[in-house]
């Protein structure tokens, strides 16, 4: 079984949170609420809260009484309705700005009032550029319009249409986690488990490796989730416990979520997992005999425990599948000009879809990366460093007339 140490930083809040027993407060017993609303009645529910339609609508919160016994309305306002910014010493609001909308003051205006996110949102703004091209006509056929949620953030799954499906945070940078399309591939991918572990990385800010909850290839929590000896499992989607915790020195093949193609009975952690656990060991060693290590070799491990796609020997940088072999002749040397602009997207795009029969493949460059000129089917266009298409696609004959184009150099810097 897998000993881990204190030193390894787990972000496992749900799992935490969920299963550890905490003494009933002295005050918010059982028994309390149903006591307290003998004596006390709580105030009805606003009638957006009850409706919940279109046009009256509103989000329910634990209210101020003790124990939080009874509920609050807090109602959606609409587009132009006057909102609070809050602040110290505000009233607790008893309306906010609906989805889609922010509350801000508005130019040659006194007061805040709900706004449309267009100014402020990434999301909306790619989304204005997409329609302006459009109206130009000057969208390719597999384009696709960006997707923005309520708060104006990105959906978390980008399509490329024929291809892959690839998981990004909220202002649309990839991430980890990526399926071969589907028409409803979204159903299944939501990528929440990478958008955690990205936001561990990002808020942490380490230079050293972490682990963070392992999550699947497709961006969604493992089903399996453990913790040194102990391990439970979890709902794909929330990362919710579905069962009780267990002490597995035993095994895992006793945990109902267990998944004799995807885990082994008598160890959690993969290959990668453990190289990284040793260096975060020495790490920890440099540390105690007085050095201060001031950087370290980049995680290895992807979210899921498997291998990364770019390695690095002392020589040559190379993508890799996950169990750490490397995909086709995609590798080059460390100095390089395309090392640094290496990130193996379509090596791995390409590997996954030639694993499931595709008939189309993407064309890599020498460093893994996608070309920047694209043909299928008779049509030719540029693409982005996801494999995404930019700008109209041109017939083969007239590739030449594409920005992209470059008959000798089409990877030179890669």
């Amino acid at each position: 079984m897998n000993l881990i140490p204190r030193i390894m930083c787990w972000l496992w809040p749900l799992i935490v949170s969920s299963q550890t027993e905490i003494p009933n407060n002295y005050i918010c017993t059982e028994d309390f609420c149903d006591n307290w609303l003998e004596n006390n009645e709580c105030e009805g529910l606003k009638t957006a809260c009850k409706a919940q339609n279109a046009t009256h609508n509103g989000i329910i919160f634990p209210s101020a009484t003790p124990c939080s016994c009874c509920q609050m309305c807090i109602e959606n306002l609409k587009l132009g309705d006057d909102c609070s910014m809050g602040g110290l010493g505000s009233p607790i609001p008893t309306g906010m700005c609906g989805p889609g909308l922010y509350c801000m003051v508005a130019e040659g205006e006194e007061h805040p009032t709900c706004q449309r996110m267009h100014e402020s949102s990434k999301c909306f703004t790619a989304q204005r550029v997409f329609d302006k091209m459009r109206e130009n006509g000057t969208i390719g056929h597999l384009m696709q319009r960006p997707e923005c949620d309520a708060d104006g953030n990105f959906e978390p799954v980008v399509c490329i249409p024929g291809q892959t499906c690839y998981c990004v945070d909220e202002d649309g940078a990839r991430i980890f986690g990526e399926a071969v399309y589907t028409a409803n591939i979204q159903i299944s991918m939501r990528c929440e488990c990478s958008r955690l572990a990205a936001k561990a990385q990002k808020l942490l800010n380490s230079r050293y490796p972490i682990f963070t909850t392992r999550c699947d290839s497709k961006g969604s929590f493992d089903q399996l989730q453990c913790v040194a000896d102990i391990c439970t499992c979890v709902d794909m989607h929330s990362g919710e416990p579905t069962s009780d915790r267990k002490n597995i020195t035993r095994g895992l093949a006793g945990l109902p979520c267990f998944n004799k193609r995807v885990h082994e009975n008598t160890t959690y952690l993969r290959e990668c997992e453990l190289v990284k656990l040793f260096q975060i060991q020495e790490i920890h060693e440099y540390e105690l005999q007085g050095f201060n290590v001031l950087e370290f070799s980049t995680d290895i491990c992807q979210p899921d425990g498997w291998y990364s796609k770019i390695q690095v020997n002392n020589t040559h940088k190379y993508c890799t599948n996950k169990e750490g072999s490397i995909i086709e002749p995609f590798v080059i040397a460390r100095n390089s000009p395309g090392a640094a602009k290496m990130n193996c997207n379509c090596a791995r795009a390409r590997k996954l879809l030639l694993e499931n029969h595709s008939l189309e493949v993407p064309e890599c460059c020498p460093n893994g990366n996608y070309k920047p000129l694209a043909c299928r089917r008779g049509q030719c266009y540029c693409v982005d460093e996801n494999g995404n298409q930019v700008g109209v696609e041109k017939a083969a004959k007239h590739m030449d007339e594409l920005e992209c184009h470059n008959a000798e150099n089409v990877c030179a810097n890669a």
